[in-house]
């Protein structure tokens, strides 16, 4: 939902006006646009409350019933007759008919042509009848899955499938479950493949991922229920460490909402056990969903057994709904203590293993619906028996409003209320604030839903009124706080949440507001204040203008537009804007008129009887409207009568709002810039957002209030010309002509045509110019003034117009001698207008009733009571529409013959002038004349329907183009004036319009004519410039232009919103249904629009772009450029008519070499480079296109260079673009959807013709892109081989090459030799790119073409191991293995196994003993050939000689990584080549072993890296020989590793052992465990580098590691005492490292594991404590160890700092990884030891981690029974430590750690927190006391409010008892001073626990502390301190806060502050 902040953004766009074809999206060629309305009709509006009150629901209506009204609610909306329903059915039936052919014919190009048909079907919102809906979702789910699909079309299908089946959360499905049930595996195998690809595959630029996980999601609910176990069963096995986030996201993604018990046990498990950000945000989103979907329990809409019955909470256990609002709580990011901020390092956690899916999740909306959705009355109400909500002990029993959910939201409130305040901004409060502003909306939205009779949800599980209020209550106060937020987006969520809570419970909200809006518009110094109570105020309009839903609020109407009226400021551009929309949100429904005028309706008492007022007045205003008087109360009389009384305030308003409105005109910047504007952005903000605030005004005033505005403005536009005003005062009057068009033109009419007459006689616009940019005479301005009144007041005539026929003629021919381009453009604007309001079809008028009730006698004297009146259906709205009338026909064509056909003779006649003879004067009336001819016919886009003839050229191809399928143009009934081709004014306004297409060409061809050779070649520019605006006008002005389409779409959208509370409304005000009305309208005019057919005129035409968008001059090429590629997307094949000659023009270019026109290249290129021509391109011609790319490199303008590089980056194809196996292979599963849909409307013999003929042509189209394929890379290699090439563009052609490479296409020797050749060029980029292709696969293909797709890899040794004993399979892996083994296999990834395992997994048998295991494929042996003839010594030298070099970004670091993709090379080619090159790369390699240049290493290890990765399925012979090898050698390089390269070896030995079977690198793992580490040693780097080593290598080896992990482990411990730091930091990493190895649950099967987590409490071990006893002796020694600790500067030499030193720095570590939570077991016993480290001041590094560790903990998630054991240790460490400096650390830890698991903390925690504070309250230390006091203000705050009073008394009492003695009874003082000191700062801490408010016992203390203020140190410093911190935070609300205090307690407060009476 939009907050306030979006709506104003989006409403200035909507009133934005938006003009040519900019903005025009690209369509494929043959493609028709999917643009829909986006209406939610989907949801049965007969469930609205209708208007008489009643809750009715239509009874026993079908679905097809309801699509029915639907379709009628639209169809009647709009003014003209529509298709019948029958003539709807048959072209539905021919595009599904034509849908299916194509699919079956696998033609799918005309497949997504179809596609964009239905989807334009589907806009016009006709019945669809179900069961084709559901044969269609499964027909676009089987094109989803089709192997080497295209992703454009997958995406395509994707939407489609969406439009068809998506439903909103909560809303009624499209589709029943039981009608459609679709199959999840297909979509899980192709995602599967696209998540984990091959590491060659691996594409950062690739998204299909994310489209197939949309795609899940969509049709989530559509796979079958009975399929969640084998779900369960698919993805929980894959579930590791490594991809938890990513499987996470796949499993909630997939798995249906019903029966969600099966599952919820392990979700929550899952999210306890795992620390992560993402999968909390994955966790939340579904939980939402399901609160949603499962709110009525058993009575939903899932099956019995698929409904999720409530538990303890909403759906939830206690024990779930504690870890929600946990998650709740620390989500806010809210700041405790001496944090700053973020309350978790789970986003730290996520960033070591991230997602591989970028989702986007909204974790307060989905909080908010968890909340709102669990809502009911499930528990005793917290009440007394005084009806208070607390005990008097002050002990909280039952639950407010009897929810538990609310009571703890409440208490979530409750604690971060004080973050809300605007001195309290931080990063927090835009979370606060959206959380608040979503709970808002989904309250809303679930108690409106719940009134209506077609609610499910049971009524005790239903809100009560109680909890309604309860909830408003409790956001009531945060809200208010945070609308004077300092960001503009944290006030638009509160500003939003208002909206909502105002109309919820308006009594609650409503006093308040206003009472705080009345302060913000009243202050004069606070602007920001202003502001915001403005926006504030807009928010609630409907509240304050709305009766029934606030009955007290229409009085403050008038009082607050009048306080508001001083935001008209020029100076403050967003509190103008602020303002205007108040205006607007207040006045657009409400009438504004005087109610105290004679005859007005009298008040109840005093009424007559109904039958006297109908006799007496027309019954126009509904019966319930007039009987609404006759039922009040006493109350609501009077509210009637000051509601009355303030309606004499709209005549003063209106009068001082225009003169505002005129006075921020005239303090305009004057006009200038190239736009010609009235100042900058923020001015034309200012500008657009008065227009839609003098729009409401005006449209709303009654007749004298009009009248007396129409008279005012007169008197200015009369009086005043303002040349900075002269568009402005256009705007007022067109707000007058729209809402009284004829009262407008009357008076303005006369006037402006005398003064224009006037103005031109005395030589006005005398002045030639062409250019906007001119300066504009000054002596004009009277005549450009008005002229502006005259065009806006005719703007709106329509029929009116007629009456002046004469004048307007006669003025028009006036202003055709205008010469100054600012008066002919105003005077082409001018007959644009009158054209368009002649020939158009409009809403003439949207005011808030209709217009009978409107003109109803009795609702003028009564219309307050119809103030924001809604409607219920588009029946009930009444829209007055503006049709043309014969006669406005009749005066259009009189305009168009009598001005404009002359003025086209003329222009005819100036373009056969001699270019030697056109001079500036020929110029000027080339430029007006044009502008005035495409004005008109801009005028005129709906005047007559285009019929055709339609002769241009096709461009089809005959071999490949299926006719039967070519996309027919639907032509939906719209609002043309002329119709019918035989009328002759039809023929005769069409033969004008094509004089005109003509006139265009024939201007084209006139001005390229060779310019003079004496004359100013630029002169001609400002007449191309007209030309190509024109040439806009003939494409892009017919109909509607799509830019106007979505203004209107999206100020629809804004309007709607703005009015709407919920998500099913269906009540909206009659402006709502205006709009709603005229969009669709649109929506059909633009169907006419786009994806036009062609005559031969437009294929000229489209041409003469074409040379125009490469002509020399940029401001030409710009805008022909633009102009043209929205051509191509508006006109069907139009891209297929200019591309091969602009791809011509650009060659012939090209082979004029340096000679060549640069401006014309770059013209061609721009042109080229679009994404809609370039995507057609690469489909149709790629190897012309990349050919002609590649052939610029002779241009050395660094202009088109960079276009070129920009071109091949972003055309870069996909293997799926040139691959043709979707073409060959017949898909069975789409094909069985084709016959089942066909069963809906089978084949015809014309149909049956048509699929004949397509899939005769489809071998044809599968030819082609084989002959693409081939050209395309026989040009690719000529180019790249050629040694004239630049090596930027042979980079280029070789990306291209691997971009085509495609795995259904024979591999080429040609291509492999071109790679390996360039793997040794002398350009490291050239080098990166060639080497990532070299590689040949030795298998045939298969013969089955989709495993190519589906299963790539045919290893002849790979194998599916069973796993029927995962004990067995574990022991099977320990076994050593030995050359000749028979039985033993090889896992190298074992990607399941941690939680659960799977059915199978892949695994490896030992390659044969001397023989290789593959036999190549005789196609792929010429491949291998080519790479190995390429493969010399001398290749091998050079490639060495690359690969040794320092590289451009190693100097940025002191140590060097191995480079990844040089190592996948290497790889390869021993993969390939086996041993056959070994000896020849060992000769090489030996050296740079022994190097001691590390970039030589460094070389030497990615080839030994390389060589042994590839010789994983060597024959066992050969691998031996290599490891003997390497083996000889590794000692030595281990012994010369040196500090800056030892990151060289570990990641060689990452690399090496990752993703591999232990048992493939025996040797290499022996070695390194081999090494024996002497901890003590005397070198710290020889330890550190073994270290290193090890922890690598367990690293890599993962879970195979974790046999030996556990000795590792035992090892660390014993040495964790070394002498060495840096050593020690190793083992608290490696710990860690291995102890996650070792986290592994493992059940047997997912079943298991489900059952573990309903039952258990700790089915995933993170409680697990193997290494306690360890712990525990350390924690045994840890006494001894500090009594001998040394003394400075040797204490860190101490065994005591070495030992707690590691042991923190390994729990610190821990808690920014995912497993996280396993560290609580092991820091329980730890905590008291901690805190003793928290105090040594003479170790800064253990304090500092100490401190570190302690604070960390607040951001875990702990599980709940460590909670308290947590608690109860820092109580304990508080309580029992002699130390006051271990007191001091942990208080501030127990405030974060309490506030943190706030929510969890059971009551006797709560109550040993709060008697411990005040313990320390009265400790010796005053720095103690004093964080003791600021942590019981927090505790206070956010959980303890029922103890202030207790406590109050408490504090006084011993202030007051406590007596000092004489400074000289020390002892006697001290204690007493302590004594006091605890009471005063048990005092300050209640007074700084509600920073922001005077609560009623706060001037009591106030008073006690006044007593105190001057006593010794430190009493009165704490008081004066607090008295700082009072006055500061209440500065802002002082004026109202004072009223609390009386006398005394102003002077004692006065005091304390400064001595005087501050506050007097």
């Amino acid at each position: 939902m939009d907050t306030i902040a979006d709506l104003i953004s989006q409403h200035l766009q909507g009133n934005s006006n938006s003009t040519g074809g900019q903005n025009w999206s690209i369509m494929a060629d043959d493609e028709m646009d999917d643009f829909e309305f986006d209406l939610d009709d989907d949801v049965d509006i007969s469930d609205a409350t209708a208007l008489n009150g009643k809750n009715e629901k239509k009874k026993d209506e079908t679905d097809e019933e309801k699509q029915l009204r639907i379709m009628e609610g639209w169809t009647s909306s709009v003014p003209y007759v529509c298709e019948s329903l029958e003539e709807m059915q048959q072209q539905l039936e021919v595009i599904v008919s034509k849908l299916l052919i194509a699919a079956e014919s696998r033609h799918w190009e005309h497949l997504a042509a179809w596609d964009g048909a239905l989807a334009s079907w589907l806009g016009l919102k006709y019945p669809f009848p179900r069961p084709l809906r559901a044969k269609l979702a499964r027909f676009y789910y089987e094109l989803i899955l089709i192997p080497s699909m295209e992703p454009k079309y997958i995406q395509l299908f994707a939407s489609s499938l969406d439009r068809t089946i998506a439903t909103k959360l909560g809303h009624k499905r499209k589709l029943e479950p039981e009608e459609l049930v679709l199959p999840w595996q297909p979509l899980w195998l192709v995602l599967q493949k696209e998540v984990w690809p091959s590491k060659r595959e691996t594409s950062s630029s690739r998204n299909l991922h994310n489209i197939l996980l949309h795609v899940a999601e969509t049709c989530r609910e559509y796979f079958a229920a009975s399929e969640i176990s084998n779900m369960l069963d698919t993805f929980i096995p894959l579930f590791t460490q490594e991809t938890a986030a990513t499987v996470f996201t796949i499993i909630t993604s997939f798995l249906p909402r019903s029966h969600a018990r099966t599952y919820l046990p392990f979700i929550f498990k899952t999210w306890e056990a795992f620390h992560s950000y993402k999968i909390e945000d994955c966790v939340l989103q579904m939980l939402g969903q399901l609160s949603i979907s499962h709110v009525a329990g058993k009575a939903g809409d899932f099956t019995p057994d698929g409904c999720v019955e409530w538990k303890d909470i909403g759906i939830y256990t206690e024990a779930e709904w504690a870890v929600i609002m946990r998650s709740c709580l620390s989500s806010m990011s809210v700041p405790v203590g001496n944090s700053k901020g973020g309350s978790t390092t789970s986003q730290y956690a996520d960033r070591t293993r991230p997602s591989a899916f970028k989702k986007a999740s909204n974790r307060f909306s989905h909080l908010a619906q968890i909340i709102v959705y669990s809502l009911s009355v499930d528990g005793p109400e917290r009440v007394t028996a005084d009806g208070q909500k607390t005990t008097a002990d002050g002990q909280e029993k039952g639950y407010l409003g009897g929810s538990k959910a609310l009571d703890s939201l409440d208490r979530l409130i409750t604690s971060v209320e004080s973050y809300f305040h605007p001195s309290n901004h931080g990063a927090w409060t835009l979370a606060l604030t959206a959380f608040i502003q979503w709970l808002a909306a989904e309250l809303s939205a679930r108690w409106n839903e719940e009134q209506q009779v077609s609610c499910k949800t049971p009524v005790a599980q239903r809100l009560t009124p109680e909890i309604k209020h309860a909830v408003i209550e409790t956001l009531r106060t945060p809200t208010l706080l945070a609308m004077f937020s300092k960001d503009a987006l944290s006030t638009g969520y509160a500003q939003a949440a208002l909206r909502y809570m105002s109309i919820l419970e308006p009594d609650l909200i409503m006093p308040q507001l206003l009472e705080r809006a009345y302060g913000g518009l009243e202050s004069i110094n606070e602007t920001h204040r202003t502001t915001a109570a403005i926006g504030a105020l807009a928010a609630v309009s409907t509240s304050l203008t709305k009766r029934s839903t606030w009955f007290k609020g229409q009085r403050h109407v008038v009082p607050l537009l009048e306080l508001c009226l001083p935001g008209i400021d020029i100076n403050d551009s967003i509190k103008t804007v602020s303002t205007c929309m108040f205006i607007v949100s207040a006045l657009q429904f409400v009438k504004i008129g005087d109610l105290n005028v004679a005859g007005s309706v009298p008040l109840a008492h005093d009424a007559p009887a109904e039958d006297v007022v109908m006799q007496a007045e027309g019954a126009e205003t509904p019966t319930y409207e007039r009987r609404g008087a006759a039922k009040m109360t006493e109350e609501e009389i009077e509210e009637e009568d000051a509601v009355r009384q303030s309606t004499a305030g709209f005549a003063d308003w209106v009068v001082s709002f225009f003169r505002r409105v005129f006075a921020l005109y005239e303090n305009l910047p004057e006009e200038g810039g190239k736009s010609g504007k009235t100042g900058g952005k923020t001015e034309d903000n200012v500008i657009k957002s008065l227009n839609t605030a003098l729009d409401v005004v005006c449209a709303n005033l009654s007749d004298p209030l009009f009248e007396l505005t129409l008279n005012l403005v007169f008197d200015y536009a009369t009086t005043n010309v303002r040349a900075n005003g002269v568009r402005s005062i256009g705007n007022v009057i067109t707000s007058l002509a729209r809402a009284r068009p004829k009262a407008t033109i009357n008076k303005f009419l006369p006037f402006t045509i005398k003064q224009i007459e006037i103005e031109m006689a005395a030589g006005a616009s005398s002045v030639r110019t062409t250019s906007n940019t001119s300066t504009t005479v000054p002596s004009d301005t009277t005549l450009h003034w008005n002229m502006a009144i005259l065009r806006s007041a005719l703007a709106f005539g329509g029929q009116d117009l007629l009456a002046h026929r004469k004048d307007i003629l006669q003025v028009m021919n006036v202003l055709r001698e205008a010469k100054h381009e600012r008066a002919y453009s105003g005077y082409g604007r001018m007959v644009n207008r009158i054209l368009a309001a002649l020939t158009g079809t409009y809403p003439v008028e949207n005011r808030l009733v209709n217009p009978k009730q409107w003109n109803d006698p009795y609702f003028e004297r009564s219309h307050h009571r119809s103030w924001g009146k809604q409607f219920c259906e588009s029946k009930d709205v009444e829209v007055e529409w503006h049709q043309p009338s014969p006669e406005e026909i009749a005066f259009a064509g009189d305009i168009l013959a009598g001005v404009v056909s002359p003025t086209m003779d003329v222009l005819e006649a100036l373009t056969k002038v001699a270019p030697q003879q056109r001079d500036s004067v020929w110029k000027n009336d080339f430029c007006r004349m044009m502008y005035l001819v495409r004005s008109a016919w801009t005028g005129c886009a709906t005047l007559f329907l285009h019929t055709g003839p339609f002769d241009g050229d096709e461009c089809i191809d005959a071999n490949e183009y299926v006719l039967g399928l070519k996309p027919e143009h639907m032509q939906a009934n719209a609002a043309f004036a002329l119709s019918d081709p035989r009328d002759p004014r039809h023929k005769a306004v069409k033969s004008l319009h094509d004089s005109f297409g003509r006139l265009l060409h024939t201007t084209f061809l006139s001005l390229s004519q060779e310019r003079p050779i004496n004359g100013d070649a630029a002169d001609s520019v400002d007449a191309i410039i007209q030309l190509l605006r024109a040439s806009d006008v003939w494409f892009f002005d017919y109909g509607v232009q799509r830019a106007t389409f979505v203004a209107h779409k999206k100020h629809f959208v804004m309007t709607r919103e703005l009015v709407k509370t919920h998500s099913k409304q269906r009540q909206f005000p009659r402006m709502v249904w205006i709009k709603r009305a005229t969009l669709y309208h649109y929506g059909r005019l633009y169907q006419h629009t786009y994806n036009r057919e062609r005559t031969t005129l437009d294929d000229q035409l489209l041409l003469d772009l074409m040379e125009l968008s490469m002509s020399p001059y940029t401001r030409v090429r710009k805008h022909a450029q633009s102009t043209l590629i929205n051509a191509t997307a508006s006109y069907r094949r139009a891209t297929r008519l200019i591309m091969p000659k602009l791809i011509q023009a650009l060659e012939a270019e090209l082979t004029k070499g340096k000679d060549a026109d640069p401006d014309r290249q770059k013209g061609a290129l721009y042109v080229l480079s679009d994404k809609g021509i370039a995507t057609f391109c690469l489909s149709l011609c790629p190897e012309e296109y990349i050919s002609a790319i590649l052939r610029c490199q002779s241009q050395e303008k660094p202009s088109i260079q960079n276009l070129v590089a920009k071109m091949v980056q972003d055309t870069m194809l996909s293997e799926e673009s040139l691959a043709t196996t979707s073409f060959l292979i017949t898909h069975s599963a789409l094909q069985e959807s084709i016959v089942s849909t066909r069963s809906i409307y089978s084949l015809t013999k014309i149909t049956t013709n048509i699929l004949q003929e397509a899939t005769a042509k489809l071998d044809r189209v599968a030819e082609r892109r084989k002959r693409q394929f081939d050209g395309t890379m026989t040009a690719l290699q000529t180019l790249a081989t050629d040694e004239k090439t630049h090596w930027r563009y042979q980079q280029y052609a070789i990306r291209y090459a691997q971009s085509c490479l495609c795995r259904d296409v024979e591999p080429s020797a040609s291509l492999s030799s071109l790679f390996i050749n360039n793997v040794v060029s002398d350009h490291p980029s050239v080098r990166t790119y060639a080497q990532r292709q070299v590689y040949a696969d030795p298998d045939p293909p298969p013969a089955d073409r989709r495993e190519l797709w589906l299963n790539p890899s045919r290893n002849p040794l790979r194998k599916e191991i069973a796993l029927r004993d995962p004990e067995a399979f574990l022991a099977d892996l320990e076994k050593p293995w030995t050359p000749g083994q028979p039985d033993i296999f090889f896992v190298d990834k074992e990607d399941q196994g941690f939680l659960t395992w799977g059915k199978t997994i892949r695994g490896y048998k030992a390659p044969p003993r001397s023989k290789s295991a593959f036999t190549w494929d005789a196609r792929s042996k010429r491949s291998l050939a080519a790479i190995g003839d390429a493969i010399t010594p001398g290749w091998l030298t050079k490639f060495i000689t690359h690969l040794s070099q320092e590289g451009a970004k190693a100097g940025t670091t002191t140590s060097v990584d191995l480079r990844l993709e040089n190592i996948l090379f290497i790889k390869s080619i021993f993969k390939m080549f086996e041993d056959s090159l070994l000896q020849s790369m060992l000769e090489c390699l030996s050296p740079l072993l022994l190097d001691e240049d590390k970039y030589k290493l460094r070389a030497g290890c990615e080839i030994l890296a390389g060589i042994l990765r590839g010789s994983k399925h060597w024959p066992v012979d050969s691998q031996t020989n290599i490891w003997a090898w390497v083996m000889e050698r590794l000692p030595g390089l281990f012994d010369q590793m040196k500090p800056d390269t030892v990151q060289i070896f570990e990641t060689f030995i990452s690399v090496q052992l990752g993703d591999r079977d232990p048992r493939r690198n025996q040797p290499l793992i022996n070695f390194i465990k081999a090494q024996t580490v002497d901890f003590n040693a005397s070198s710290a780097f020889a330890v550190s580098k073994r270290l290193t080593t090890i922890g690598t290598m367990a690293d890599s080896l993962g879970v195979r590691f974790d046999a030996d992990s556990h000795k590792l482990v035992e090892l660390y411990f014993d040495n964790i005492q070394t002498q060495y730091a840096e050593i020690r930091s190793h083992i608290a990493v490696n710990i860690g490292v291995l102890m996650g190895i070792q986290w592994h649950p493992r059940f047997r099967t997912p079943s298991d594991l489900l059952v573990a987590c309903a039952s258990e409490r700790d089915p995933l071990q993170v409680r697990k404590t193997d290494y306690l006893p360890r712990i525990q002796k350390y924690i045994d020694n840890f006494g001894r160890w500090r009594e001998e600790r040394l003394p400075p500067p040797r204490v860190s030499q101490s065994t005591y700092d070495r030992v707690g030193l590691t042991l923190l720095q390994w729990l610190w570590g821990t808690a920014h990884l995912p497993q996280a939570p396993t560290i609580f077991p092991y820091v329980m016993p730890l905590l008291p030891e901690i805190f003793k480290m928290a105090e040594l001041n003479d170790s800064s590094e253990l304090q500092l981690y100490s401190g570190a560790v302690l604070n960390v903990l607040s951001s875990i998630t702990a599980p709940p029974e460590f909670v308290e054991p947590v608690m109860d240790a820092l109580i304990d460490a508080v309580k029992t430590s002699p130390s006051w400096r271990i007191r001091l650390s942990v208080l501030p830890v127990l405030q974060v750690f309490y506030f943190r698991n706030l929510l969890n903390l059971p009551d006797v925690s709560v109550k040993r927190v709060l008697d411990v504070l005040l313990e320390c309250i009265r400790d010796e230390n005053v720095e103690v006391r004093e964080t003791a006091a600021k942590t019981l203000s927090g505790v206070i705050r956010c959980s303890q409010r029922q103890r202030i009073l207790p406590l109050k008394d408490r504090f006084t009492l011993l202030a007051r008892k406590t007596k000092l003695p004489k400074r000289q009874d020390k002892e006697g003082f001290t204690d007493k001073i302590r004594t006091l000191h605890s009471a005063v700062l048990g005092l300050c801490a209640l007074i700084d626990a509600y920073p922001y408010s005077v609560e009623p016992w706060m001037p009591e203390i106030i008073e006690t502390l006044g007593r105190y203020s001057s006593d010794p140190i430190p009493v009165s410093t704490s008081i004066r301190k607090c008295a700082a911190s009072f006055k500061q935070t209440h500065q802002d609300t002082w004026a109202m806060d004072q009223l609390a205090f009386n006398e005394d307690q102003m002077q004692a407060l006065s005091t304390i502050v400064s001595g005087t009476s501050y506050y007097a």
